[in-house]
């Protein structure tokens, strides 16, 4: 078994991911081993259900001992203690691993965060001077596209696609997550990167960059200060290069909830924790509306904004 950096703190598996920094010598947080075929779970409750793309519907079931994460697709089931520290996979014959490893270190991480006690956000960070912010949007609304941008202008990428956060801290802090980006093709192309799936359409599939510069990169976690709720408009549609408005505490705290990064799943008995959470993160955290434009051209123009009000550092652009 291997042991990996991620969120903060490792993760000892059986598989193998390699778009994750090894470790040694250090205790795992997490374990994640495979198995055969699943023991059967009795008086498990469901509770949600979401659809995660391409026809693919994943369900969380919750028992006496255990979460379990099912997939109707080419993967297999896991089952995450309720101390969210042992990850037992049951994968189906012939799985896709790579999409095995998507699944980990997305939902079945965020949901052994949950049992954990941490509130998992739909979202990407970046480390501006000595804060994080957090970008929260649904799928296809520029959050990763505007982390990296913003990395590359003088912060340090946190984590893409999953902000894993302590609400319960005086100051909650971000955990460093994943350090590669997905993006669609013609986002790869404006931030000035490589693009690996060369050839393809540009919304075909999702490029992954990896092997970003380390210079670009937070491996440490840092105190948020401030969640950004993304609400690009049409170029022309608002007077300067980005407005903010203050989210009043309820509408926040909804917002957060909307953005919970496994919030579909976490229905039934697990809905007045993850509420809870968000209220508490939203009553230590100030939540934006942050209005931008939504065109390439006016992206470098949205991070220095973003770098003013959280007194970015100066740094020449870094490119790979």
């Amino acid at each position: 078994m291997r042991t990996y950096a991620i969120f903060g703190h490792c993760l000892r598996s059986e598989i193998d991911f390699p778009d994750l920094d090894l470790v040694e010598h250090e205790t795992p947080r997490w374990t994640l081993r495979v198995s055969d075929e699943p023991i059967p779970v009795r008086a498990a409750e469901l509770l949600g259900e979401e659809d995660i793309g391409g026809g693919t519907i994943a369900r969380l079931y919750r028992s006496a001992s255990e979460y379990r994460l099912a997939y109707d697709d080419d993967t297999g089931t896991f089952d995450v203690s309720r101390n969210g520290q042992e990850i037992t996979w049951f994968p189906v014959p012939n799985p896709d691993i790579e999409m095995v490893r998507l699944h980990v270190i997305g939902r079945v991480l965020a949901a052994a965060l949950h049992a954990g006690g941490m509130y998992c956000l739909h979202g990407s960070g970046v480390v501006v001077g000595d804060v994080a912010v957090g970008l929260v949007a649904p799928r296809f609304w520029g959050k990763s596209t505007l982390a990296l941008c913003m990395a590359k202008a003088g912060g340090r990428l946190l984590s893409d696609d999953t902000l894993a956060i302590d609400p319960d801290e005086a100051r909650p802090r971000v955990w460093p997550g994943v350090h590669s980006v997905r993006l669609w093709g013609d986002s790869v192309t404006q931030v000035g990167e490589d693009d690996p799936a060369r050839g393809a359409p540009a919304f075909d599939v999702k490029r992954t960059l990896r092997s970003l510069p380390d210079v670009i990169l937070a491996r440490e976690p840092a105190p948020l200060a401030a969640v950004y709720l993304l609400a690009p408009q049409d170029p022309g549609a608002i007077v300067s290069i980005a407005n903010r408005v203050r989210v009043g505490a309820v509408p926040a705290a909804l917002s957060l909830i909307g953005h919970a990064k496994i919030g579909a799943l976490l229905g039934g008995s697990e809905a007045g924790q993850v509420f809870d959470a968000a209220v508490r993160l939203a009553a230590r955290v100030p939540v934006y509306r942050l209005e931008f434009p939504r065109d390439f051209q006016s992206i470098q123009a949205v991070v220095a904004q973003l770098g003013e009000w959280h007194r970015a550092p100066e740094r020449e652009t870094v490119t790979a």
